[in-house]
């Protein structure tokens, strides 16, 4: 039976929808290609921050052992208005910790910027190395020496008085002896280096506040890649748009 075709032949098939429309690419969607360059230039700036965080962090913690420090004997005078390296270590460190939030503000992946927070935020002192060392011991109280004992025998010698002359020196040791004595600058004993305290509450939001913005404005600056990134993939490999981004 061929159902009424003489010549027993098949009836053709529809057409794929792509082939009627005359073309292979997706339907161009000026919303989603937006919304997939912002996916794409995030996704290409999230890594180069957290590499910037770990790199920062291990320069801390150079700066924090001693690396590059220049000795006091050095500077001479300039020394005591320089920070010491322990709190050049601790800036370094938090900017480590602004560069981390930066990249979870960027990562499109929630969890990986997470632990890449967590894995920066701690401070590079314990809190047995914020306590300050302990006071030395006072010394012990001088004793003045006992006299000898005075011979009971000995019996005391009697001089006369000198004859005093006209002294022409008097009235200038007279000025000397009511001058008060010079002041003499005590120096300040070296006080050990104390590593600086971890951020309060207040700095902690501020971290997270320039992370915050530092992180959208790469990414925004970035946007001309993840354009360039998008178009690639819809003329070069026919990948749908719509598919990139849409959780966000």
């Amino acid at each position: 039976m061929t159902n009424g075709n003489p010549f027993g032949r098949k009836p053709e098939k529809p057409k794929p929808k792509i082939w009627s429309e005359g073309g292979q690419r997706p339907p161009f969607d000026l919303r989603a290609l937006g919304r997939a360059s912002l996916r794409l230039s995030r996704e290409a700036v999230a890594p180069i921050l957290g590499w910037s965080a770990r790199t920062t962090r291990r320069v801390a913690v150079n700066v924090k052992t001693g690396v590059g420090r220049i000795p006091s004997d050095k500077l001479a005078g300039a020394a005591r208005f320089l920070p010491s390296h322990l709190r050049v270590a601790g800036w370094i460190k938090n900017a480590a910790a602004t560069l981390s939030h930066a990249s979870a503000s960027a990562d499109p992946d929630i969890k990986r910027g997470n632990a890449l927070v967590a894995e920066i935020a701690p401070h590079l002192w314990t809190a047995e190395d914020l306590s300050p060392p302990p006071a030395p011991p006072p010394p012990a109280p001088l004793t003045p020496p006992t006299p000898p004992a005075a011979a009971a025998d000995v019996t005391p010698v009697v001089l006369p008085e000198p004859q005093r002359d006209y002294d022409p020196l008097a009235s200038i040791r007279e000025k000397l002896a009511n001058q008060p004595p010079p002041e003499v600058e005590m120096e300040r004993p070296d006080t050990p280096d104390l590593p600086p305290d971890p951020p309060g509450p207040l700095a902690s939001n501020v971290i997270q506040v320039l992370g915050y913005l530092i992180g959208w404005g790469t990414a925004i600056i970035a946007l001309p890649f993840g354009l360039g990134q998008a178009l690639w993939l819809y003329f070069a490999k026919s990948v749908d748009l719509r598919g990139i981004g849409a959780e966000d």
